[in-house]
């Protein structure tokens, strides 16, 4: 298949390289930039009164942990949770475990037995800049003190959308590998209305049901749930997808 990747460079490389090794064509092409969050400079006091580390990105770990070490800091001994598979295995590279579950999404996590408990509790969230507040809701209804520390931001580049439509179909894109709904949501504005069709008509991969309804609502017809947001997931769903 000849997949879009659409993730930021270093992390569309590496997807690339991997499907490469499986016999498809990708074509990567970055929507979106990501830089450090503005509230960095906050996370060493934020972990240290922390109960609870709670990441919603692998991104949220990486530039966590890259200005904890420019920094000569470490990670607390505290309990820690990722959304799903990436952010888990972004803490294990740094011989973290983090409790994470089987449906990559805050409402997954939210059903974890280890988060019912949380009264008085202080939960520190590692995230991008926006994002959803479900998990910092439910946590506060819950009766736990939470805090978010925006450890990165995404910047969108300026790109010429009808360029790019006429150029992913002249490669002959036939699929989609999307990691967020914002992407989904900026590949969506992006292209224009009248590509729009083409668009719809692609293969989808998403990582979890809630993007798949988002992609649902906004005209996709086609849309197969990754089991995450990893390249390994991106990779098998799209397998799954080509075998039938």
């Amino acid at each position: 298949m000849t997949p879009l990747v659409v993730r930021p460079a270093e992390q569309g490389a590496e997807l690339a390289t991997l499907l490469r090794q499986h016999g498809h064509a990708p074509h990567p092409c970055t929507l979106l930039t990501l830089g450090p969050g503005n509230e960095l400079d906050r996370l060493a006091n934020q972990l240290a009164e922390a109960d609870i580390v709670i990441a919603v990105s692998t991104h949220a770990v990486i530039f966590a942990d890259h200005f904890l070490l420019q920094t000569g800091q470490t990670w607390p001994n505290i309990d820690y949770f990722a959304v799903g598979d990436a952010s888990a295995s972004a803490f294990a590279e740094l011989g973290i475990r983090a409790a994470s579950p089987a449906d990559p999404r805050s409402e997954g996590l939210l059903a974890l037995s280890e988060l019912q408990q949380v009264a008085g509790k202080r939960v520190l969230i590692l995230r991008g800049n926006g994002g959803r507040d479900l998990i910092a809701r439910t946590l506060a209804s819950r009766g736990a003190l939470v805090h978010y520390c925006c450890t990165y931001e995404r910047h969108y580049p300026a790109l010429d959308g009808s360029a790019l439509a006429r150029e992913w179909q002249a490669a002959g894109i036939d699929s989609l590998l999307i990691t967020s709904g914002e992407l989904l949501q900026r590949l969506q504005t992006l292209v224009p209305e009248d590509a729009h069709p083409w668009l719809h008509g692609c293969q989808l991969v998403v990582p979890s049901p809630r993007v798949a309804e988002m992609a649902e609502g906004l005209g996709f017809l086609h849309i197969t749930i990754a089991q995450g947001a990893a390249n390994q997931a991106l990779l098998a769903a799209l397998e799954q997808r080509k075998t039938r």
